[in-house]
């Protein structure tokens, strides 16, 4: 090949390379790929997160305010921001935008997040070898048409796809979703003895679980006495103390036949502590969860794995709260870990709560659970409903008097389920197609039977509730890609704290084994050279 001939054909291959280059971002133009190797796929974000960033309809801004030098716990939690922040902002189509801003030194910064309610956190910093307080801010504005939404401090990563999503749909409305909610705060309480008025507890409400949804979904309070609207996704029916009345449990019925969903929190008994009495509920709720093939047991479970109560005891003149594990407070830590509803979660926070049985012979329903009490379990049951705690105050180990199997304290129901009033509204009536349901073959319901579970000052207050609540109406609005990432979120490992001793001997490791791999490389190299020259003053005497 002539000099002529070699350039021709290096322009050639340089035309040809900008032609590839050229097509490769044409190309990405159109079509966007990332490849995320990390475990569990944490900086990729969710279906549900890429559907709600592609549907904004104008720019969305997040403003970020991060203190500069993080200690080394946070600055991951700092990194993971800025790492989804780009995902987000990649997959929104250039409709979202982000910046960071450190507001340490900067007084109208400061102002700034005070406003939008980011303040300052103080902590204890290494520097300088000690200790200083410094303030820190970590905390994500987001900016949509006006209207602006919080998170104050990010204090770790697990969630955070979450909460940004969260507060996207919540600013934009997008694929926000409707939960009802039903109580029966104005139902009237069965009748008590007049040495019960005493004991009676504070009314029942259910701020913590209402407000905690209202930031997740658009609530609607249902009462039942007209048909549940259509837009209703999951219906919350957070539990009875009598019976439905008929028009109610007749709307009831009719909602599950459209197909509704349904999460339901239920005692089968009425219990107090303050009293320490109990009592069967007789309600129609359960003729109609009969009706459906299921039961939930005239029993109290009882668990080894317990929270305390404060007993007042007596000694002379003095008086003392003594702690009493009390087993009719279950703390749940055995969860269904193939189904993503429970598999996350722990420390769930039972009261009082009964067992759920096996779904009736004949029944067309199955039955999934969802989480259990430990292998120490037992129960109390009709008409014995012995709940008092002094039998408990002198066991030190209630795994030896409570030796029963796990129980099943909640569970998914899916299947075949017909209507309760299908004997009185004959199907051959032409004149009820249009108004009356009769049966649905798609039903999937939740039931935990345990109205406290959701209960102001009871497991209303416990976070893990909360979240068990969200991840099943999640569930019930077929959006298990939000259940994923509620818990998704990298985590701070920090190296292994070692003894004095140990760091001694690192110390000296440190310093001497840098200088003997010195001196053995030095030996090697001076006998290598070594016998180099022997060798060539051999092949030289030959000759």
């Amino acid at each position: 090949m002539n000099k002529k001939e070699h350039k021709k054909s290096l322009l050639t291959n340089i035309v040809i390379i900008f032609a590839i280059l050229l097509v490769v971002n044409l190309i990405s133009v159109t079509m966007f790929l990332r490849l995320d190797f990390s475990r569990g796929k944490i900086y990729s974000l969710s279906r549900s997160s890429k559907e709600t960033v592609r549907e904004l309809d104008d720019r969305l801004m997040v403003r970020a305010y991060f203190t500069r030098d993080l200690p080394a716990q946070l600055a991951d939690a700092n990194r993971y921001a800025r790492d989804i922040l780009s995902e987000y902002q990649a997959h929104s189509r250039g409709r979202i935008r982000f910046e960071f801003v450190d507001p340490t030194d900067d007084d109208r910064l400061q102002r700034e997040a005070q406003q939008y309610g980011i303040h300052p956190v103080q902590m204890r910093v290494p520097e300088r070898d000690r200790l200083e307080i410094r303030n820190i801010y970590m905390g994500l504005v987001f900016m949509y048409q006006g209207e602006r939404e919080t998170i104050p401090f990010v204090q770790d990563t697990r969630g955070l796809e979450y909460d940004i999503t969260k507060n996207i749909k919540k600013l934009t409305d997008i694929g926000r979703r409707t939960v009802g909610l039903f109580t029966d705060e104005d139902e009237e309480a069965p009748p008590r003895q007049p040495q019960q008025q005493m004991t009676q507890p504070r009314q029942v409400t259910f701020n913590s679980v209402s407000e905690m949804m209202t930031e997740h979904y658009n609530v609607e309070e249902i009462d039942l006495m007209e048909d549940v609207p259509e837009h209703v996704d999951v219906l919350v029916f957070a539990g009875i103390q009598d019976s439905l009345h008929i028009e109610k449990k007749y709307n009831l019925d009719q909602y599950l036949m459209r197909g509704g969903n349904l999460l339901l929190f239920q005692n089968r008994i009425s219990a107090n502590l303050h009293s320490l009495t109990a009592e069967p509920i007789q309600s129609n709720l359960f003729d109609l969860l009969h009706h459906y093939g299921i039961r939930i047991k005239e029993n109290l479970v009882t668990d080894a794995e317990c929270g305390q109560i404060q007993v007042q005891r007596q000694q002379g003149i003095f008086s003392y709260a003594q702690p009493v594990e009390y087993p009719f407070l279950p703390l749940i830590n055995n969860m269904n870990e193939d189904h993503p509803i429970a598999k996350n979660l722990e420390n769930l926070q039972l009261l009082y709560a009964s067992e759920i049985d096996e779904p009736l012979p004949g029944s067309q329903l199955e039955m999934v659970p969802l989480f259990f009490t430990s292998n120490y379990s037992g129960d109390v049951r009709v008409p014995n409903l012995d709940i008092s705690f002094e039998r408990f105050m002198q066991r030190r180990n209630l795994r030896t008097i409570l030796t029963d199997p796990a129980k099943v304290m909640a569970a998914l129901f899916t299947g075949n389920i017909e209507s309760y009033y299908l004997d009185i509204f004959p199907e051959e009536d032409d004149r009820l197609a249009d108004r009356f349901h009769y049966r649905t073959p798609d039903a999937e319901f939740i039931i935990v039977a345990d109205t406290e579970f959701i209960q102001d000052g009871a497991g209303g207050d416990a976070q893990p509730n909360l979240d068990f609540v969200l991840n099943a109406i999640d569930y019930l609005m077929g959006d298990t890609a939000l259940i994923e990432i509620r818990s998704r979120g990298t985590e701070f490992k920090p190296l292994r704290e070692i003894g004095a001793t140990s760091r001694m001997i690192v110390r000296w490791i440190n310093i001497l084994l840098p200088t003997f791999l010195v001196i053995v490389f030095g030996i090697y190299n001076w006998r290598r050279q070594l016998n180099r020259r022997k060798m060539i003053s051999k092949i030289y005497e030959e000759d």
